[in-house]
């Protein structure tokens, strides 16, 4: 359809004048529900944040909007470098593919033709990776830099240099569910702002997994503010957030984010209760749907023992006198557990060795915990003697498979040559699965709160594997299991209690932090 000039500048102008104008203009058949109209109001407010982050429920358009959005920026400033990333390269040459149709199609090419060239074969850069627009501007201005320039989180990009980073989806299922999966994403986060030009903006568009995520990390993001004599006067959020759910209520009965709607040729969008219910039923775990649908990474009803249950001692109050080990005067047994791993591939379980402390009362207290890959019975040897010679302990657990036997043996043979005074409890599970036998020990003893933690180092680990359901490892809370198994308390008789003119009652604790 033939548009007079003066028309064409007119819609030209209108279109480049605002995001939602663009995108129905560019494409007409895309269907937009009030949520979305919602978003670009809220990107584009006058007082909008350089840096965003817009968490939305899976299978809700965020992808989609924030690839219009490049397009549209890059077609108000053909000069502009976006860095796009994804979780995984061909994620985003997926997006980069969606947005060289736009620029591409007979619609935005009637009104901005100097984009791209007509031609393939004669534009400048057009891969399945990267491209750079043909715009007579990034000539004068000498841009060498792509127009986009897509990566994934393994893709190298030192060296490059942006206007606008995009990180859409870089958090999935792959990554969310391990401590190294995440840090490889705040890894490549981490590299965005020596790559970023000084006024640059960052737009991260997500839905949550773990309640550790990358997105927890960047809404807890602040930067200092200064007053007019250049002091330090506070601070305030690097990233402005826009979250929302799929629906009000939390139970599939609340309105909709996006209600159902339809398109001209009949083709349906967006949720209702059947449509949520379908999507629930497929999920078998309960927790990576409130997650995903909710923005809610950790379901109350579906963890195995909630993050309210951790308490915390200080190990100031850790004492060692005669051999024996005491906190706060009283006297602990000492005891270990080990879960072997067999690999030293990337997804094999580590090997940790776990060691408590268990006093008079029941109250047990994680003293220590060890994680290392190897598969080589010298290094397992050295690490229990290790603890051993710090903790004291004489008797270590080990969950002996047919495989695992020959280990214990060797290592039975190496701790008598060395002349150590510690058994090693042969564990051989004989009914339930591995989660249940773990928890049957575990979640009781967090009921009572009766398990205390350190702060820092490996417990975060061991929190991470209590809170989330079917964790990517569990070797630590299998050790931890094992090691308050068969541990004893000592008797309330002469020698449980270090002598001492401190009167200890007077310390009594109460509350969740044995400080």
């Amino acid at each position: 359809m033939a548009v007079n000039k003066g028309l064409a500048q007119e819609i030209r102008e209108a279109a480049e004048a605002d995001l939602l104008t663009f995108i129905r203009l560019v494409s007409p058949e895309q269907v937009l529900g009030a949520c979305h109209e919602e978003v670009l109001r809220w990107w584009y407010r006058p007082d909008a944040s350089t840096h965003q982050l817009l968490l939305f429920p899976r299978d809700h358009q965020k992808s989609r909007l924030v690839a219009y959005r490049v397009v549209w920026e890059l077609t108000k400033d053909p000069t502009l470098r976006v860095l796009y990333i994804s979780a995984t390269a061909n994620l985003a040459e997926k997006q980069l593919s969606f947005m060289k149709s736009i620029f591409t199609s007979d619609i935005y090419r009637r009104y901005w033709p100097d984009h791209v060239n007509a031609e393939e074969g004669r534009r400048k850069k057009w891969t399945n990776s990267e491209i750079m627009l043909d715009h007579p501007l990034r000539e004068q201005e000498k841009v060498r830099d792509p127009s986009i320039f897509t990566a994934g989180l393994t893709t190298g990009i030192t060296g490059m240099h942006c206007d606008i980073a995009v990180m859409d989806d870089v958090v999935v299922y792959e990554n969310a569910y391990s401590k190294e999966g995440r840090e490889k994403v705040k890894s490549q986060y981490s590299l965005l702002s020596s790559i970023e030009g000084a006024n640059a903006r960052e737009w991260v568009v997500g839905t949550r997994y773990h309640p550790t995520d990358l997105y927890s990390e960047l809404m807890a993001m602040t930067q200092d503010t200064f007053d007019e004599d250049g002091e330090i006067s506070g601070s305030t959020p690097i990233y402005e957030v826009y979250e929302k759910a799929v629906e009000s209520r939390g139970d599939g009965t609340g309105e909709f984010l996006w209600p159902k709607q339809q398109r001209k040729d009949g083709k349906w969008f967006g949720f209702d209760q059947r449509i949520l219910a379908k999507k629930r039923g497929q999920y078998l775990d309960r927790g990576q749907f409130r997650a995903q649908y909710y923005n809610d990474p950790s379901d109350p009803d579906n963890v195995p023992v909630s993050r309210d249950k951790f308490q915390y001692y200080e190990r100031k109050f850790l004492s060692q006198e005669n051999g024996y080990w005491y906190f706060r005067g009283k006297r602990l047994n000492v005891f270990a557990a080990v879960d072997f791993a067999f690999s030293m591939s990337k997804k094999a379980d580590y090997t940790a060795i776990v060691v408590v402390g268990i006093d008079s009362e029941n109250q047990i207290y994680v003293l220590d915990i060890d994680r290392f890959r190897s598969d080589r019975i010298s290094e397992y040897f050295d690490h229990i003697l290790q603890l051993s010679n710090k903790w004291a302990f004489r008797k270590l657990r080990a969950e002996v498979t047919v495989a695992q036997a020959v280990i214990v043996r060797q290592l039975k043979e190496m701790i008598r040559d060395n002349g150590l005074s510690i058994s090693i409890d042969e564990h051989r599970p004989q009914s339930k699965s591995k989660e249940e036998r773990i928890m049957a020990i575990l979640e009781p003893r967090y009921d009572l709160q009766s398990i205390w933690h350190y702060k820092g180092g490996e417990c975060q680990t061991l929190e991470e594997e209590l809170s989330t359901r079917n964790p990517s490892h569990d070797d630590i809370i299998d050790a931890l299991a094992n090691a308050i198994d068969i541990s004893v308390k000592p008797t309330k008789n002469t020698g449980s209690e270090k002598r001492s003119n401190i009167d200890w009652s007077q310390f009594k604790f109460r509350g969740s932090y044995a400080a």
